[in-house]
């Protein structure tokens, strides 16, 4: 760990959570996940011996606590880890209202599929599961087709492989598009007006499918007019 040498509460906090991608892995388990897996999955790039490394780090500064169940590793936050949650939630909201211009390398359709599960609300889904299908055009090969099994009792459930069952909306479009849609950059309606993002299939589930996604928790951060040059 790198220190600052200073007696600022501020430096001291720094020196536990400003290393690179510390606090990305804290988000994920602000977020729910538990699992070695499931956290690397939130933080694609980065490798599972640093992933591993930052863990190890985080139990010995108290931040993390690691047990077993069922032979498995999980891992929690502590109360100090807890506390940084409203921290992290201002930190994502500064980020959107000052850094609203995304670059060509942020867009990635299994981080925002991720994301629209996590967020998802079940009591906007509908009683009955429907199953949407969606086709990123620009995505990589094997990223390109997704499901979506949205239910009140299940939430949503992505796959990306087909689920077999009977598909009651075709969503098309490429990955900022509907990346900007979650953001809350680009509304439904907008999209589907200008036509970068088409709806196909039953008529009810495609009027209901924007209520049923939602967008995230940042869409309604108003922006500032002038960002931050990145």
């Amino acid at each position: 760990m790198k220190r600052y040498g200073q007696y600022c509460p501020v430096a001291r906090a720094a020196e536990i959570l400003a290393e690179r991608w510390t606090l990305l892995v804290i988000r994920e388990l602000l977020w729910g996940e538990d699992r070695f897996n499931a956290i690397a999955r939130g933080v694609p790039r980065m490798s599972p011996s640093l992933l591993a490394a930052r863990l190890r780090e985080l139990q010995r500064t108290g931040l993390v606590v690691r047990t077993m169940i069922d032979g498995e590793p999980r891992y929690r936050l502590t109360p100090a880890g807890e506390e940084l949650r409203p921290l992290v939630e201002q930190l994502g909201a500064w980020g959107v209202r000052w850094m609203h211009d995304l670059r060509p390398d942020e867009f990635d359709p299994v981080l925002l599929m991720l994301h629209i599960q996590r967020e998802s609300q079940a009591a906007r889904m509908p009683e009955r599961a429907t199953t949407v299908q969606l086709h990123f055009r620009d995505a990589p090969a094997g990223q390109q087709h997704w499901w979506l099994v949205l239910s009140r009792s299940g939430g949503a459930d992505v796959c990306d492989t087909d689920p077999g069952f009977p598909v009651s909306v075709w969503l098309e479009t490429e990955v900022p598009t509907l990346t900007r849609v979650w953001l809350g950059d680009l509304s439904w309606a907008v999209a589907l007006r200008d036509e970068v993002l088409l709806l196909t299939g039953d008529h009810t589930a495609c009027r209901a499918l924007p209520r049923w996604l939602d967008v995230s928790p940042f869409a309604a951060v108003e922006r500032a007019a002038v960002p931050l040059t990145r």
